[in-house]
């Protein structure tokens, strides 16, 4: 299953309908059998004419082609980024555009998305010597940009870093703030953060606390 934010709502992408679902699952569910249906499906979901939040999408058959077939409907990017934790058990976040959010960016010619994580965490926020743990789940959503519709996958890594130099935000990048954010604010930072952003700080304080 994949999760596609657009507009910090979720369309889920599954092979089979009930797949990572329980039977109380209220959104609308859609089978398509190609980028034809994929869009016309994409079309209710952005209009919205039901009210309903969520959308399930599925063909019945392989998850990964419906996701290569869902990404061929629009320019695709590829970022990564790091959820980074120090001794003391603070996470590291990014205030950017009015909103909490992680250290990220794109990938550079040549360049793995690990290698990219670690770079963007360094340039973006000032420190260095964090290290890789492990890969956390992609995160994926859709934007436009100059007039075209934009799909982004983000890689995620866990990294740990236990300097203690002082936090530089990458002010041209529009960064104004770069904070040890304690566990007791989470739930703060949750209201202020992107939904895309959600289950994959849940799944980083499951693994680590």
């Amino acid at each position: 299953m994949y999760k596609v934010f657009i507009n910090d709502k979720p369309v889920f992408l599954c092979g089979k309908p009930d797949d990572g679902f329980s039977d109380g699952f209220q959104g609308a569910k859609i089978e398509v059998n190609g980028r034809k249906s994929i869009k016309a499906a994409l079309k209710l979901f952005t209009e919205n004419e039901s009210g309903q939040e969520q959308f399930l999408i599925y063909n019945n058959r392989d998850v990964k082609k419906l996701l290569d077939d869902f990404i061929s409907l629009f320019w695709y990017l590829e970022a990564a980024g790091g959820v980074v934790k120090n001794q003391e058990g603070n996470r590291l976040f990014i205030f950017r555009f009015g909103r909490w959010d992680l250290p990220k960016g794109k990938l550079e010619k040549g360049e793995t998305p690990a290698e990219a994580a670690l770079r963007e965490v360094e340039e973006e926020t000032g420190i260095s010597g964090h290290r890789l743990i492990s890969e956390l789940p992609s995160t994926f959503h859709i934007y436009e940009h100059k007039g075209k519709k934009v799909l982004k996958r983000t890689y995620w890594y866990a990294m740990q870093y236990e300097g203690n130099e002082i936090l530089a935000p990458q002010i041209e990048e529009e960064i104004t703030n770069a904070e040890w954010i304690n566990p007791e604010r989470y739930t703060r930072i949750f209201n202020s953060t992107y939904a895309s952003l959600h289950d994959l700080l849940k799944a980083d304080i499951s693994q680590r606390g």
